[in-house]
């Protein structure tokens, strides 16, 4: 049997070019001299200066040399090429003939000679250390040593009671650090399956073989997601485990627990597989510290997928149910009760319509352009013409709305008019005690924590709201908004940055204040004015701290201080169910996200420019979204110190927003 040595397809013996990419080689049949042919035998592929001289591959027999090694039998063919079981100096190694299509062209040659040099300059006790390279001669190869043992996927075929949770923890830092390893030299192992996994004798630890070690820019968290499925196919007892757990159904279907795991090692995994990127372990370090701090397994909870506890025979056993009668008279009162209300309208109604002051004269107001009045809208009322709900959001970054409010621009809605009773309104000197805390001035370490307690920035006492903004608080100075859940207690969410300016504004306005944004071409704030405004992204975080250095806002034990995803059946609630932080505010992590004053930039704060106020970069595309929603489970995305982009002109279901005053 041979195979081409351009494309690497099978290729009939007697064939004198390939039939699949055409490539020709000297194999013909040659005469010596017009008048005396000879035939010539087609020389076996010889080793002679680095080179092997014929142009097609043809498997060679235990015993045969090659490339100066002995060739002890045949392993297996990739996509990459040709691998045998050699031998050299009585140590055996793994000799691999590259096909010619990898390094066919320029682009495809300087490749191919960035990952083999770095394979050789490899050094981790995880992968299989390169012996020899050749890189620069027909055809390329690479001799490795040899890894005897059985292969993950071999083991989860044959075996796969060995693959328990204890095992596959094991399996899993090893990985991550070698991941981390080959990271440092610019390879990827993000295209890594388990049968490039081999487990040593002792089963105490693997090696990753070269062939799934790639020479790849990758985004690192493209690694971390295949690292979850790797671990995700192994720990699933599912015999569908290759499709339920795949790469392509995982990136667009929501992972699915695993029964029989943990609960702390599934919530890593659904960490990593996240189907939006943005919302998965940002690094490999993070998923490391994360496998290391796991708890023991028989400390952990279980997840049992809650099942019918009857039986087949239960439920063959049991009697069918009889038929549902047609309640026909149910219809025939709903009409009549129909008839009965239009009766009673003309009746009883059409005066009151008629009458001074009455219904018509309404209508005709709406054509005479009189301004609207706040008075019309009672605070502790809701307002009607809001049952129809938004879509879902995928993320932050992806939510889709039905109704007519999403269609106009954001950029246009506009605070209601409000009477000229509402501008005097008598001013207070300082914000209501029972809705405002003070936190003093102080510094704090911006964005450290454990890890760097040490303070870095100063920051300038102010006002901050207990509470997050409520529906009932936005729509005395804004038009509704579309929304998930509506209550006029619970926090408002899908707003814009640009439209919470304008309700700042509107309120400031309402109580006397000083209105704290200008609205131009852009949106400048005055600082030392005494209106509501957004947190700036430094002193939403040390409020949100409160003087202390725990993961979430009150605690590293969330479940008494925040309203997450497990916890509240993705449905946020109004402010003050849960315990408040050490400054007595409610909500800093978790129900709604909230937005803040400062630009996004993905490398601040870590890299300040100022550390007295600091109010974030000076210009930019995206504003930032603190703290987590009831859409986030327990982990990165709810804690402190994670930050999300999001567009300035735009709302997002569960988040939301609140206030500050400078004093």
């Amino acid at each position: 049997m041979r195979f081409c040595g351009s494309c690497g397809k099978k290729i009939p013996e007697n064939a004198k070019f390939c039939v699949h990419c055409g490539t020709r080689w000297n194999d013909v049949e040659k005469a010596e001299t017009p008048e005396e042919p000879v035939k010539k035998p087609r020389p076996s592929p010889k080793y002679a200066g680095d080179q092997i001289t014929d142009t097609a591959f043809k498997l060679m027999s235990p015993g045969e040399d090659c490339c100066g090694y002995r060739v002890v039998r045949l392993l297996n063919k990739d996509p990459e090429g040709i691998k045998y079981i050699v031998e050299k100096d009585g140590k055996q190694y793994i000799l691999k003939l590259f096909f010619k299509y990898k390094y066919s062209d320029l682009e495809s040659i300087i490749t191919l000679q960035n990952r083999l040099k770095r394979l050789g300059t490899l050094e981790s006790a995880h992968t299989a250390k390169v012996a020899e390279v050749n890189e620069t001669h027909d055809p390329v190869f690479m001799a490795a040593e040899f890894v005897d043992g059985d292969s993950l996927s071999r083991i989860k075929e044959n075996e796969p009671e060995r693959l328990n949770e204890e095992f596959v923890r094991k399996v899993a830092i090893q990985l991550t650090e070698t991941a981390i390893a080959v990271r440092k030299q610019g390879l990827t192992m993000h295209e890594l399956t388990p049968s490039g996994i081999m487990l040593s004798e002792d089963e105490k630890n693997i090696t990753i073989l070269t062939s799934g070690i790639k020479y790849e820019e990758v985004d690192e968290r493209e690694e971390v997601f295949n690292i979850g499925v790797i671990l995700a196919q192994l720990l699933s007892g599912n015999v569908l485990y290759k499709s339920l757990y795949s790469a392509d159904n995982l990136r667009v279907h929501k992972f699915v627990h695993i029964p029989g795991v943990t609960v702390a090692l599934n919530k890593i995994l659904a960490d990593c597989l996240h189907r939006n990127i943005l919302q998965r372990h940002t690094s490999l370090e993070l998923l490391l510290k994360g496998l290391k701090s796991l708890p023991s397994t028989d400390k952990c909870e279980v997840f049992a997928p809650h099942v019918s506890s009857q039986t087949l025979q239960d439920l063959q056993d049991s009697p069918l149910p009889p038929p549902k009668k047609h309640m026909e008279w149910t219809f025939w009162l709903a009409i009549g009760l129909i008839v009965a209300g239009i009766a009673a309208f003309f009746i009883w109604g059409m005066p009151a319509i008629l009458k001074p002051g009455g219904l018509a004269e309404n209508i005709a107001s709406l054509f005479s352009g009189q301004p609207d009045s706040l008075n019309s809208v009672p605070l502790d009322e809701d307002l009607p013409g809001r049952s129809e709900k938004p879509t879902r959001a995928n993320e932050f970054g992806q939510s889709t709305l039905r109704d007519d409010p999403r269609k106009r621009d954001p950029q246009t809605v506009q605070p209601r008019k409000r009477s000229q009773q509402s501008s005097t309104v008598k001013t207070s000197p300082s914000p209501d005690r029972s809705k405002f805390v003070r936190v003093p001035d102080g510094t704090f370490g911006f964005g450290r924590l454990k890890d760097n307690p040490n303070h870095n920035v100063f920051v300038s006492g102010f006002w901050i709201s207990k509470y997050e903004v409520t529906q009932a608080e936005w729509e005395k100075y804004m038009m509704p908004a579309s929304l998930f859940y509506v209550s006029k207690n619970l926090p408002v969410e899908n707003v814009s940055w640009m439209d919470i300016i304008r309700y700042c504004n509107a309120r400031s306005e309402a109580e006397g204040l000083d209105p704290v944004y200008k609205i131009a071409a852009s949106v400048t704030c005055d600082f030392s004015k005494n209106g509501y405004r957004l947190p700036t992204e430094a002193e939403w975080e040390m409020a949100a701290k409160a003087g202390t250095l725990f993961d979430y806002s009150g605690s590293d034990d969330p479940d008494e201080y925040v309203w997450h995803r497990d916890n509240s059946g993705r449905r946020y609630r109004r402010g003050g169910e849960k315990k408040p932080n050490a400054y007595g505010i409610y909500d800093m992590s978790g129900n709604v996200a909230e937005w803040v004053w400062d630009w996004y930039d993905a490398k601040y704060p870590a890299q300040l420019s100022e550390f007295t106020n600091p109010r974030g970069p000076s210009s930019g595309g995206n504003k930032v979204i603190r703290g987590g929603s009831v859409d986030n489970g327990i982990g990165t995305n709810l804690k402190i110190l994670y930050r999300m982009p999001g567009n300035p002109g735009r709302g997002y279901q569960f988040v939301g927003f609140r206030v500050v005053r400078s004093h």
